[in-house]
């Protein structure tokens, strides 16, 4: 077992990897009385189109969140909410654009849990009335996200930020896409996915890792696995520009609300992944945030209730969204758009809000939810936990940031306005 040292957080990362692919990490706190283990598919929402080898698979959409809700049945009698129920255990699941992840939580018998989390994700039993008994739950559920206004805001903007990119598709697949959804359809998806060497188990909290980690080893012994065939995702070529620039709906919110998305291609940042998340973090806190001059300015004035800010890559393209709680859209839109040409950051600024993110680093070790969070972001986004996150933080100096915002073009912008309904 690998030891893996955060340097600068006084913490360690146990590390081991079983013969069949499967990765697991652990990060132990014995002072607290709590364990969380979450199981993670490298496998969302946006692989309904795919290829393994030289043959092209095209799925209905929703696929990734239709088998999240079947793979609770361990057989036609049982569910694994049964036996994490009986063991005191809390026990979920949901699904991402990238990736699935099923979680147990618990204070008790940590060992036998995260076991059987493995057991019932790794359970190949499916059947017909399981899968036709579940599409009514499923639609329903997607039902209600058409009319969620906070779901309808945030892929009518994405639609209109993306023109091919499947972001702008709801996870759960529309009530048309959920009918076609077949058992066949399901053991394809479960039988090319859901292979050890596509998954990652991260537990956090208080265990013991080496027993934990022998339980692991003897549990994947026992089962069988084909080859894994390395699936491919198929990606659409992406525009450069926003799908729309502008549009306004009407929905059933009490104040009216505004969404401004930025595109921008990764190419053109010239920086690797992590450093284009860490350097638009920081721009964006400057500028925007809660301690932020233009924000004091809005809310003393009147003009927003509320606002927040986001950012993420997409697979080649940096978006930034921001949504804004306000009646005045005019004058909001022209004075977004004014600072937008104008990003700045002194040295004064930066300083403070990278030795606050730096402190927020070290307090973020005190929960196994938020460690566990923390740890799959970065395997997921980087292929691995960072352990010199805080160094990475450390060494980033005021001109690295005034270069980044030089070459920071944030000119295609899409707008969504959200309108009460009368």
């Amino acid at each position: 077992m690998q030891e893996i040292k955060l340097k600068g957080l006084n913490e360690t990362i146990y590390y081991d990897e079983c013969p069949n692919g499967l990765k697991v990490y652990m990060w132990v706190k014995k002072d607290i009385s709590s364990f969380y283990g979450t199981l993670s598919v490298k496998y969302g929402s946006l692989y309904n189109e795919f290829k393994v080898g030289n043959k092209n698979y095209k799925l209905p959409k929703g696929v990734a969140h239709f088998l999240e809700h079947v793979k609770f049945n361990e057989d036609k009698d049982t569910t694994a909410h049964d036996y994490f129920f009986k063991n005191g255990c809390d026990t979920n699941a949901f699904t991402t654009f990238n990736y699935t992840n099923y979680q147990v939580l618990g204070s008790e018998n940590p060992t036998p849990n995260i076991i059987h989390l493995l057991d019932f994700v790794q359970n190949d039993f499916f059947s017909k009335s399981i899968v036709s008994n579940e599409k009514g739950i499923i639609i329903e559920e997607a039902n209600m996200g058409i009319d969620d206004p906070y779901t309808v805001m945030l892929f009518n903007h994405l639609d209109n930020i993306f023109k091919n990119y499947d972001y702008k598709y709801p996870i759960t697949g529309v009530s048309s896409d959920i009918k076609e959804i077949s058992l066949e359809d399901i053991k394809l998806v479960f039988n090319t996915f859901y292979h050890p060497s596509n998954m990652f188990l991260i537990a956090t909290g208080n265990f013991n890792p080496y027993e934990l980690m022998e339980a692991i080893n003897e549990n994947q012994e026992k089962k069988k696995f084909n080859k894994y065939l390395n699936p491919e995702r198929i990606i659409k070529k992406e525009n450069k520009k926003v799908n729309k620039e502008y549009e306004e709906i009407d929905l059933n919110v009490t104040n009216r609300k505004i969404k401004i998305g930025i595109k921008i291609p990764k190419k053109s940042l010239k920086y690797d992944d992590l450093h284009i998340r860490l350097y638009t973090n920081l721009l964006l806190k400057a500028n925007f945030g809660n301690t932020s001059d233009f924000k004091d300015e809005l809310l003393s004035k009147e003009l927003i209730s509320g606002m927040s800010c986001m950012c993420d890559i997409f697979d080649d393209y940096l978006i930034i969204m921001f949504t804004i709680d306000s009646n005045y859209k005019t004058e909001i839109i022209k004075l977004f758009n004014e600072k937008l040409d104008n990003l700045v950051i002194d040295e004064k600024t930066f300083k403070r809000i990278k030795n606050a993110n730096i402190a927020s680093l070290i307090l973020d070790y005190e929960d196994v939810e938020v460690v566990n969070s923390i740890m799959q972001s970065e395997i997921l986004n980087y292929g691995d936990v960072i352990p010199n996150l805080k160094e990475i933080y450390e060494n980033i100096n005021y001109q690295d940031i005034v270069n980044f915002n030089k070459s920071l073009n944030v000119q295609e912008r899409s707008i969504l306005i959200l309108n009460p309904k009368d």
